[in-house]
């Protein structure tokens, strides 16, 4: 059995898709199963529809040879991989961890509502033709792959996917340690990891801490790490609320790195409109690190009694909890709650359904 992976990015590349690519081809290769892989890693200077074209005739080439191509997104690698399963007749999986016109009407400031806010709203006539072309994909695919019930059920109910035709195969939790569970009691670090994009809901975030100072004596900081487009407006807003020494940003830094810093923050906060399955959030979870996270997330059903959210769109909410955290005896509660959690969930699991999935379909 030979499996093809289409995705957007690969290491050196960061982000979530590639990493999870990476480590799903390692875990198939390790169990013997021919794994492929095909990103745009080096297409990052060719014109969008050359990019495309490219890109399909790479995927093609591979594909002839491959039982099952499985893609990682829906339109920049799903319209391929779908245009080269039904040329070459191959089986076609779609795993889904993001909404791509969801993100790119956030981006473009069109709208700043939630996934599930977007979706119920009335559509424009691109948006339509869009979401024509995203349900011709995921209906021609044999199955596919959800992260969370939160996406499943949204696209279940717009893009008319039968039940038989979903699974929802969530995100594993790393696998290292944390080094302890003492509280930080030097270092008032609040930590923003991710991209500098406007579906993460930054600026609330920094404008909601410019308000948490004036109610507290804590020398709070807040640290945001990553890049994205955002980062400019950010800086300035920043600089017009006078928090240059309270609030940072720096670059993308490597993941052995990005778990350091997770352990010496104090706690860590993820206040995105939506996030379906946020990476982020287990990699605290598994460090036993406080996070406050958005309640517009896949994972908010798993763990509503262990973890804190917040209300994305309400300002109020995020400094209230912010406040809550940064008492002592309500952070040392919220360890306690954090260690009933089960992170025993690993890429062993996640590569097992992997290959019973890919068994059913050759």
């Amino acid at each position: 059995m030979k499996i093809l992976l289409a995705t957007p990015t690969y290491p050196p590349e960061i982000g979530g898709p590639s990493q999870y690519a990476k480590n799903l081809a390692e875990k198939l290769r390790e169990r013997g199963t021919k794994t492929e892989v095909v990103s745009y890693n080096n297409l990052k200077e060719s014109p969008r529809p050359f990019k495309f074209f490219i890109y399909f005739l790479n995927l093609f080439k591979k594909a002839k040879n491959s039982q099952i191509i499985y893609t990682f997104n829906l339109i920049s690698c799903g319209l391929p991989a779908f245009f080269c399963s039904k040329i070459l007749r191959k089986k076609f999986l779609i795993r889904l961890g993001g909404d791509f016109l969801w993100e790119r009407a956030v981006e473009l400031g069109n709208i700043k509502k939630t996934l599930r806010e977007y979706y119920r709203e009335p559509k424009s006539i691109m948006e339509k033709f869009w979401l024509y072309l995203m349900e011709i994909v995921l209906n021609s695919a044999n199955k596919i792959i959800f992260t969370s019930n939160l996406q499943k059920e949204i696209y279940k109910k717009y893009f008319c996917i039968k039940e038989e035709k979903t699974i929802v195969l969530s995100n594993p939790f790393p696998e290292y340690k944390p080094l302890s569970y003492r509280l930080p009691t030097v270092n008032y670090q609040i930590l923003y990891a991710g991209r500098l994009i406007k579906l993460k809901n930054l600026e609330i975030l920094i404008e909601t801490f410019a308000r948490v100072m004036e109610k507290t004596n804590i020398a709070i900081t807040l640290k945001l790490i990553g890049e994205g487009p955002e980062r400019e407006s950010l800086e300035l807003r920043i600089k017009d609320l006078g928090l240059e020494n309270k609030v940072i940003i720096e670059k993308s830094i490597p993941h052995f790195a990005l778990l350091k810093e997770i352990e010496k923050s104090y706690f860590c906060i993820l206040p995105s409109l939506t996030e379906i399955s946020p990476n982020f959030a287990l990699e605290c979870i598994r460090l036993m690190k406080p996070i406050l996270l958005t309640k517009e997330t896949g994972i908010y059903e798993d763990f509503k009694t262990n973890l804190t959210f917040i209300n994305p769109q309400d300002e109020k909410d995020i400094r209230e909890k912010i406040l809550y955290l940064l008492d002592e005896k309500n952070y040392q509660s919220y360890i306690e709650r954090m260690k009933d959690i089960p992170t025993s969930y690993s890429w062993n699991n996640v590569t097992e359904k992997h290959i019973s999935l890919f068994k059913t379909l050759t």
